[in-house]
């Protein structure tokens, strides 16, 4: 893939951050309007046509915007875990102090699902080592425009039948930090507990808001290793 200079790297943030909230193609003049930098939208414009040229953006036929592609997702997502932002502290109290209050390993396996969830918009998922899964959100698939994709949900009863084995060949390459998988249903996840036999994760679309779900994943994990 081409390398981006500062600048496309910008777009392309403000065009997937956007993308993420609507659902809908983004044009260069929203774009120019969020920059932190002042540039006109006929720059922008360039700078999309040559993400379009690169493979980073689409244009759908009915639109004049683009909407990232998988290879678009993946340099943002890159971008994002170099900055390795975290939760707010406020976020992190909220959290702490909620799972100090509860004792039962089960119920925290249930509520970090949830947690999850609430936090990400999408399915919290955690399989403990004896492959027993908690799941929270699911009744939020219907309210996503991509729950109307065949391909998406495929995917995702995919990855939901049999998570066990969906998770074996994520968990080999994991380094203890969050990773992401990324397909029609896209996957954050990271291991934990002892010798991180334990997996917890999001499952939802590949629009899925990763500036919150990062986190979120990274947070609750710790969470979980020092209960």
């Amino acid at each position: 893939m081409t390398k981006l200079n500062a600048r496309q790297k910008q777009v392309l943030k403000g065009v997937v951050e956007e993308y993420v909230k609507h659902s809908e193609p983004v044009g260069s003049a929203r774009v120019a309007e969020m920059l932190p930098f002042s540039v006109s939208s006929a720059t922008i414009r360039g700078d999309m046509a040559e993400l379009t040229d690169s493979g980073y953006l689409v244009q759908p036929h009915t639109s004049a915007g683009r909407i990232p592609t998988e290879a678009g997702f993946k340099e943002y997502i890159e971008t994002m875990m170099k900055e390795h932002k975290e939760l707010s502290l406020r976020q992190q109290e909220v959290l702490s102090a909620h799972f100090k209050r509860l004792k039962n390993l089960q119920e925290r396996f249930k509520e970090a699902a949830r947690m999850l969830s609430e936090l990400s918009g999408s399915v919290g998922l955690l399989m403990d080592d004896a492959n027993q899964v908690y799941m929270s959100g699911l009744s939020k698939l219907p309210q996503l425009p991509e729950f109307r994709d065949e391909e998406f949900g495929a995917d995702f009863m995919e990855m939901l039948e049999n998570p066990a084995e969906s998770f074996r060949s994520i968990m080999k390459q994991t380094t203890g930090q969050p990773q992401v998988v990324l397909g029609k249903a896209s996957m954050v996840v990271t291991k934990f507990g002892p010798g991180g036999r334990q997996v917890i994760s999001v499952i939802g679309p590949m629009r899925m808001h990763y500036g919150k779900t990062l986190p979120a994943v990274e947070y609750i994990a710790k969470l979980l290793n020092n209960k």
